[in-house]
């Protein structure tokens, strides 16, 4: 991994604008793209190489790596389900929607409707990049980049050709993949695929299984094709449209869920003179979901019952973006649309559901922004300023009888929108030719998702309620530090931040089972009700250390540490939560990895800490502390040809991504071996 202080990445869109490599704290842009001031902001990018050495599976357990960046569960993407998918990081507080923003050349990968990434979406193998960014980005990335911002590079054709590989491991789990690259003079077309099929493991244990435990099942397909054309001496033209799709078994009988999805984009660069360039983009999204929760209804868990069947849960999502660009400053608008609706039955007490609810709205984003930099010497200076307008309306909440049709509950749902300024100042000094400096302050923003705010979910007998009053997250949060590169193999980083969250949307215990509650109704024994709502303020101080070292160019050593106490300090409504830490957060997690290559062979050895974390809000539900051991090798057999053998979770180690009320633990993360082969052609 390489530290960038001016990393070029994916914004919102891939440009044609060249930048030129300067030194080692600037890494080339990588194909012809606008860059991202990130003034004083850590920034890691992950190179094509780095991501074939990693023995994950999926990108979010490469992400994984990095401390304190994470899904809102400790389980993966592979077991973990969809609506816990949204990515965290910095000790902010985990949240299903995510606070991080994710884009894949230049398109938020977010569900319009809850805020998710479906990770099993994207195929590692087609990146040419991975960047990551720490801190609150405002600027180009908007509203959701309220923690930080993963943006992707999908690979650019060079040469006619393409590749083909496949799996197969434990649990049965078959992947195959492949890509197919046709490159001309002046223009290039990309066609990927890929399938996954596994048979996935059980999220309890075997002393506690009984015929309602089933092994979580997992299929996914996904499918692109891109195109790049120069349509003018300084004018590309860039189109991708991808499909996915991917069903899942959530470990109990009858507990299935499915996504499909579709998303198209088309951006125009044209560059111009004395370092000019300007940029427009527009894309689309679609997602449909469908979704069944189960509980189980006996202690042996031979019995179960659906008890929320959401059978249609449509979303669409439009987003469009220009940005101008001349040297030491840029200026942009962009806009952003969301719609999503959840029907859904419930209320099955034995005999069926007897009750249907329909709940969903619309969600508007509308943002000007501008970035300054100014250059002196050994010092940099960079100010980011933004406005977005945003709204939430024709929401809706209705809940009927099956039975007769007749409503049972309508909620008024009153249209709500504001204005949102958010901004950055950074600052980096080259101390010295291996010393460099770094400081940063910000305000950042993120609209809660639709499903936020009005869709309620169950899991067994925990209820989360929607809140349609809910208000926007803001974020402040400073942070200074320092990077030392004594040697062109050696790098060390330190960095102290604190982030103050207010209004952060988290699920707040409101009652326990059994008994019935306005709008949600009976809750059992053991069961919780939960409702999302705004806590006034949570605090988080840490600090992130990380280090490499490359040893006579075989031998790669990385480590990384990150330390985050993240607490709750205001809460008007909810006063029991005060003084409690940020649920699902660990306050300690260390990364340690090595890299060893000897002619055509490479070994990759990874371990990986998290602290002990707590399930709930009252911080009553303490998931225990996980180490886990990752490894990686691979033999370049032939010019085209390479052989794998990768193992997650090497030695099988106890991992509880869950706890409920009852005690019951649901389990993630079970060791994963797989041997594999590609072919170049």
């Amino acid at each position: 991994m390489q530290r960038l202080v001016f990393p070029s990445l994916v914004s919102l869109a891939v440009s044609v604008v060249p930048a030129a490599a300067s030194e080692i704290d600037t890494v080339a842009v990588v194909g012809l793209r606008l860059p991202v001031e990130t003034t004083g902001i850590t920034a890691t990018r992950f190179t094509a190489a780095e991501i074939e050495e990693m023995p994950a599976l999926r990108l979010d357990d490469l992400l994984r790596s990095m401390p304190g960046v994470g899904l809102f569960r400790p389980a993966g993407s592979l077991s973990a389900h969809p609506t816990t998918q949204g990515l965290n990081m910095r000790g902010v507080g985990a949240n299903g929607a995510g606070r991080v923003l994710v884009m894949l050349d230049g398109v938020p990968l977010s569900d319009p409707f809850g805020g998710w990434v479906n990770w099993s979406a994207i195929d590692t193998a087609d990146l040419q990049s991975v960047s990551v960014m720490a801190g609150g980005t405002p600027g180009v990335f908007g509203a959701q980049a309220l923690s930080g911002a993963v943006l992707m590079e999908s690979r650019r054709p060079e040469e006619t050709g393409g590749r083909v590989a496949g799996s197969y491991g434990s649990f049965d789990t078959q992947d195959i993949g492949g890509r197919l690259d046709v490159a001309g003079e002046r223009a290039s077309l990309t066609l990927t695929g890929g399938h996954l099929a596994t048979d996935g493991f059980y999220l309890v244990d075997a002393d506690r299984r009984g015929e309602a435990d089933k092994r979580a099942e997992h299929s996914a397909d996904h499918a692109s094709l891109r195109a790049s054309a120069d349509v003018g001496p300084a004018t590309t033209l860039d189109f991708a449209l991808r499909y996915e799709a991917e069903d899942r078994l959530n470990g109990l009988a009858g507990a299935t869920n499915r996504t499909e999805g579709w998303a198209g984009s088309l951006r125009l660069v044209h560059g111009m003179a004395e370092g000019r360039a300007i940029e427009a983009m527009v894309y689309a999204q679609r997602k449909d979901f469908e979704n069944v929760f189960v509980a189980v209804l006996d202690d042996a868990r031979e019995l179960s019952r659906p008890v929320l069947d959401q059978y249609d849960v449509p979303a669409r999502g439009y987003g469009a973006l220009v940005r101008y660009r001349m040297p030491g400053l840029e200026i942009g608008a962009d806009a952003r649309l969301m719609e999503g609706t959840v029907n859904e039955y419930f209320r099955n007490l034995g005999g069926g559901f007897t009750r249907e609810r329909t709940a969903g709205g619309e969600q508007s984003i509308l943002g000007l922004y501008g970035e300054a930099t100014h250059v002196a010497d050994k010092l940099t200076l960079s100010a980011t300023a933004r406005l977005d307008r945003w709204r939430t309306y024709n929401g809706e909440r209705v809940e009927s009888d099956l039975a007769t049709g007749d409503p049972v509950l309508t909620l008024d749902v009153p249209d709500k929108d504001g204005w949102v300024w958010t901004g950055r100042l950074g600052a980096s000094y080259a101390a010295t030719d291996a010393i460099e400096m770094k400081a940063s302050a910000y305000r950042t923003w993120r609209l809660p998702t639709i499903n936020e705010y009005y869709r309620p979910f169950r899991v067994g007998n925990d209820i989360t309620e929607a809140n349609a009053n809910l208000t926007p997250e803001t974020l402040y949060g400073i942070e200074a530090g320092v990077a030392w590169r004594p040697l062109a193999t050696v790098r060390g980083e330190v960095t102290l931040f604190r982030t103050w969250l207010h209004d952060g949307v988290g699920n707040v215990t409101i009652g326990v089972g059994p008994g019935t509650f306005p709008v949600a109704g009976f809750i059992p024994e053991g069961g919780t009700l939960r409702q999302r709502t705004n806590i006034d303020r949570s605090v988080t101080d840490g600090v992130a250390i990380s280090g490499e070292m490359t040893l006579d160019t075989n031998l790669f050593l990385y480590g990384a540490y990150q330390y985050a106490r993240a607490r709750v300090t205001a809460a008007a409504t909810s006063p029991d939560i005060v003084g409690k830490p940020q649920p699902l957060t660990p306050r300690h997690t260390l990364t340690g990895r090595a890299v060893w290559r000897e002619g055509d062979v490479r070994l990759t050895v990874e371990g990986r800490y998290a602290s002990g974390q707590y399930d709930d809000d009252l911080a009553t539900r303490r998931l225990k502390s996980t180490l886990l051991f990752n490894a990686g090798a691979a033999w370049q057999a032939g010019e085209a040809v390479t052989l794998r053998l990768d193992a997650e979770n090497l030695f099988d180690a106890r991992v509880v991504s869950a706890l409920s009320a009852a005690g019951e633990e649901t389990l993630a993360a079970r060791r994963l071996v797989r041997a594999g082969v590609e072919l170049r052609f």
